[in-house]
């Protein structure tokens, strides 16, 4: 007798539904998966046997053929474990057909306990959208899941349970949904503990607010890491959409299981050995990379010269769309990557030229350090600061209370409410940076500002995308004061953040 229930797998973020089809026919005794199954699909025959035969059914001496549809695409992962099951003990007359409204996703252990599978967030809103009701999965993938009110999860332990009502799924007990926690981002670092560093705390507020991609450059110990640190601390809350979009990258990469529903801002810090794949993703599986991991949040580049040249290109177009898009003999897929970068490096190869300490290097020398970051990166990052030192006498008796985290939150909180308005009544759709001719329409300038951004662009040799970012950081200075309109003042400060040397 011919079963069949209903599954899914991901291709990166995008879900596909899969038809598991069982059938037994004459032949040898052997149990077969078709359908473009992955070596990960193919070992679950052994998982699947050992988890029957552990939970008492006895396996028939068949010839058994299990087809996952559509045939021509590339089934990964272990999500499909319980639904091959669940049609052999449909097959084998265990339990009773399954309703066609039902969708199973787990992974199968040795003795029939269930597994959290990665993914499962992404997998359970695609059920909705192929018209279904119901979802098993099992009981370890609720925390990621446990807060949709849309569908109907049914929790498993372990495949006891399901044989246990006879496949009969309407008396196993639904979850209750449990409304979120939503959290303020709290960064290892409040604003109030960093000593002096004035102009790059300013910065730092501007390029929040706007979202704005920003590079400190200093010496040694100068508190840039300490900064990136806190700047976490003055983003604003999650909305719903945006914990839904995090939490599934999240859970795409498997880093979820714990943590569940992710509420606060990702900061992602990876290492300066990271590779491009790594920065972007990729692999064969179409992992999300820390660019995307940080959707929503903080990428912090410490050493930024460090990175391999390839790493640091490969960032050149997210920074720009902020999406990637990732293709592989396995597929292709995007993942947003709406982040905010941070990068921090020395200004020389030695750390200290300019500080208060002597230089060791040679010229060639710093400009081979300064050329590890090409002028095309550098031209997408919208304000660069020079972090100085902090002088001993300020760390040992600066006692004056600085602004906390919380107040400067309230700010950046008010003025992305006034990008968003402004966005709104523009009736512009955009997933990444605002392009020219929308950057025009939306922010209003002075006719007197106009003439000082045209003149210091002849005199700076900006590119027109240079030109453009100067408008878009003094129209989040502008927001963050509250003013209608971009003056003077605001460009003049804009321009203040433009890097030292024209590339």
């Amino acid at each position: 007798m011919l079963t069949r229930v209903l599954s899914a797998t991901l291709t990166g973020l995008k879900p596909q539904l899969i038809e598991v089809e069982v059938d037994a026919i004459q032949g040898t005794p052997q149990f077969i998966v078709i359908g473009l199954a992955s070596k990960a699909v193919d070992e679950a025959k052994e998982r699947i046997t050992a988890a029957l035969l552990n939970c008492g059914v006895r396996i028939k001496a068949r010839r058994t053929i299990v087809n996952l549809a559509p045939a021509d695409l590339q089934k990964t992962g272990s999500t499909l474990e319980l639904a091959i099951a669940a049609g052999l003990l449909q097959l084998y007359g265990e339990i009773a057909p399954l309703p066609n409204n039902c969708l199973l996703i787990g992974e199968l252990s040795l003795d029939g306990e269930l597994k959290p599978v990665r993914g499962c967030l992404p997998l359970v809103l695609a059920a909705q959208e192929f018209g279904l009701t119901e979802v098993l999965l099992p009981e370890a993938n609720l925390p990621e899941v446990g807060f949709l009110t849309s569908i109907t999860l049914r929790p498993l332990r372990n495949l006891r349970e399901l044989l246990a009502v006879g496949g009969k799924i309407e008396q196993l007990t639904p979850h209750q949904p449990q409304p979120l926690q939503i959290s303020e981002s709290r960064g290892e670092a409040d604003f109030a503990a960093i000593i002096g560093q004035i102009a790059a705390k300013r910065a730092l507020e501007i390029a929040v607010a706007g979202n704005h991609n920003i590079h400190l450059v200093g010496p040694p110990g100068a508190g840039k890491s300490m900064l990136a640190q806190a700047a976490v601390s003055i983003l604003p809350p999650l909305s719903i959409s945006e914990i839904i979009s995090v939490t599934m990258i999240h859970s795409v990469a498997g880093l979820t299981t714990q943590a569940g529903v992710l509420t606060t801002r990702p900061f992602r810090a990876p290492h300066h050995t990271t590779t491009a794949v790594g920065l972007t993703g990729g692999s064969s599986q179409l992992l999300p990379g820390e660019i995307s991991l940080a959707h929503e949040g903080v990428l912090f580049l410490d050493e930024f010269p460090e990175f391999s040249r390839s790493a640091l290109e490969a960032l050149r177009q997210p920074l720009e769309t902020k999406t990637v898009t990732i293709t592989r003999s396995t597929g292709t897929t995007q993942y947003p990557a709406n982040c905010m970068l941070i990068a921090a490096s020395n200004p020389c190869q030695c750390g200290y030229w300019g500080s208060d300490k002597p230089c060791r290097c040679t010229l060639r020398e710093r400009q081979r350090y300064h050329n590890k970051l090409s002028g095309p990166l550098l031209d997408r990052i919208d304000l660069h600061v020079r972090v100085g030192s902090v002088s001993h006498r300020q760390l040992a008796l600066t006692t004056q209370a600085n602004e906390t985290s919380s107040s400067i939150r309230k700010r950046v909180v008010v003025a992305r409410e006034r990008q968003r308005a402004r966005l709104a009544q523009s009736n512009f759709q955009t997933n990444g940076d605002l392009d020219g001719t929308q950057t025009k329409k939306l922010c209003k300038i002075e006719a007197a500002a106009k003439e000082v951004l045209i003149s210091a662009g002849e005199k700076l040799g900006l590119s027109a995308r240079g030109h453009f970012k100067v408008i878009k950081v003094a129209q989040t200075i502008a927001d963050l004061a509250n003013k209608p309109i971009i003056t003077t003042a605001h460009i003049t400060e804009a321009l203040q953040y433009r890097p030292e040397r024209s590339h």
